[in-house]
């Protein structure tokens, strides 16, 4: 199992989920709601990480090998985000722009970031940062 790697500072929470079958696709799903949570995303914006989650696990069932999808935490300067990432063996040997194309096409507006780095097993990274509303959450003032 490959270690997550990210180009920010790496925060927890880390979690994984392995995908093998149809099954863990649900698995990666709610596991990228928790790990939205735990990081203070509005709930609208976990169900859009479980989405781009989900859309990465059903490419990489499409593989038909078992793949191991991280969960983490990033930060870079002021901002703090959800780092979701795996290995993309079947990628050795294509040209990353192209991935990134093919990537961009499928996560649509879904994460702010997609990172391809490495030649001979390359990571997938997508990275979604905390917007404005995530960020208020956790310094929401209330008045009677």
């Amino acid at each position: 199992m490959t270690r997550p790697t990210s180009p920010y500072q790496m925060q927890p929470p880390v979690l994984s989920a392995r995908v093998e079958t149809t099954m863990d696709v649900m698995i990666v799903r709610n596991t990228a709601r928790r790990a939205g949570g735990l990081l203070g995303f509005t709930p609208a914006h976990q169900a859009q990480l479980a989405s781009a989650a989900a859309t990465l696990a059903e490419l990489t069932l499409k593989t038909n090998a078992p793949h191991t999808i991280h969960f983490n935490g990033v930060t870079n300067d002021n901002k703090s985000g959800l780092q979701i990432s795996t290995s993309a063996a079947w990628l050795a040997g294509v040209a990353s722009g192209n991935v990134l194309i093919a990537l961009r096409s499928k996560m649509g507006e879904l994460v702010d970031e997609i990172l391809v780095e490495g030649d001979k097993s390359p990571m997938i990274m997508m990275i979604v940062w905390r917007g404005g509303q995530d960020a208020s959450d956790d310094s929401e003032e209330f008045t009677s």
